[in-house]
C-alpha cells in the first residue's frame, strides 16, 4: 500500500498563507488576483525552499493545496499549478535577507499614489517606524517578473528596512513571520495615506527608528 506523500509545507502554513491572502483583500491591500505571499520552509534535508501562492488564481477560489513549494534555486518541488510570476523576486529577497521568513506583495492605493510620484514613504506614524524600521524606498518602474529586478529590489530595500515600493506596482514587505510581514504591509499603507494628506496640509514630522525610545520589554503593537 502506497504511503501518502508528506509535503514540506504543512497544512497549517498553507492555511495561514490563504488566510492572509484573503485578509489582504478584506483590508483593501489587494483585489482580484493581485499580490502574492510566500513563506520560507525549514531546510530539514539541507534543501532551502519556500511555499508560494500560485499564479492567476483568485483568492476566493484558492485552496491550501494550490500552494506551490519551490527550492531556493527556483526548482518546483511540489504543486500542480504555476507559482506566482514574481517568484524570482521572492527568491532574490530570501537570498539577500536570511532573517526574512515571509514575504507579502500588495498593491494598495496610497502606496501606489506615492509610488507613482516616485516619492519614498517616510515614517510619520508609530506603527510604520516600528514595523518597517525606516523610510521605504521606491524602485523605478519595470516589469517585476525576473531575477535582475528581484536582485535590484532586494539591494534597494537593504538589510535593515522591511519594505520596498515598486513604482506604479505596489509594495513588497518582509518579516520574521508571515503575521509580521503582513503587519508591515498594513502599517506602510496606513502611513502612506496619512503622509499624503499631511503633505497637502503642511510639512509632516518624520519619525526616525533609532530615535524611538521603546520601553524595555515592550511588544510591537
Amino acid at each position: 500500500m502506497l504511503q501518502p506523500t508528506i509535503s514540506r509545507a504543512s497544512v497549517q502554513v498553507r492555511e495561514e498563507i490563504l488566510y492572509y491572502c484573503r485578509e489582504s483583500v478584506r483590508s483593501g491591500l489587494n483585489f482580484n488576483t493581485q499580490g502574492n505571499i510566500s513563506v520560507r520552509l525549514p531546510a530539514d534535508d539541507g534543501t532551502e525552499a519556500i511555499v508560494i501562492t500560485p499564479s492567476d488564481v483568485r483568492y476566493d477560489a484558492m485552496t491550501p493545496d494550490d500552494m506551490v513549494v519551490v527550492a531556493l534555486d527556483g526548482t518546483v518541488l511540489e504543486g500542480d499549478l504555476l507559482p506566482s510570476t514574481e517568484l524570482p523576486v521572492h527568491l532574490a529577497h530570501y537570498r539577500r535577507r536570511p532573517d526574512a521568513q515571509a514575504i507579502v506583495h500588495t498593491e494598495s492605493t496610497f502606496v501606489n499614489v506615492l509610488g507613482a510620484l516616485g516619492r519614498r514613504i517616510d515614517p510619520v506614524l508609530l506603527n510604520m517606524v516600528l514595523y518597517a524600521k525606516g523610510p521605504v524606498p521606491v524602485m523605478p518602474f519595470e516589469f517585476s517578473t525576473n531575477a535582475d529586478f528581484g536582485r535590484r529590489s532586494a539591494e534597494l530595500m537593504g538589510d535593515d528596512v522591511n519594505a520596498v515600493v515598486w513604482a506604479n506596482h505596489g509594495l513588497l514587505s518582509v518579516g520574521v513571520s508571515l503575521k509580521l510581514a503582513f503587519k508591515v504591509a498594513v502599517a506602510v499603507e496606513e502611513n502612506a495615506e496619512v503622509l499624503h494628506h499631511a503633505s497637502l496640509a503642511g510639512t509632516p514630522r518624520v519619525l526616525v527608528y533609532d530615535q524611538i525610545d521603546v520601553p524595555a520589554g515592550a511588544r510591537l503593537p
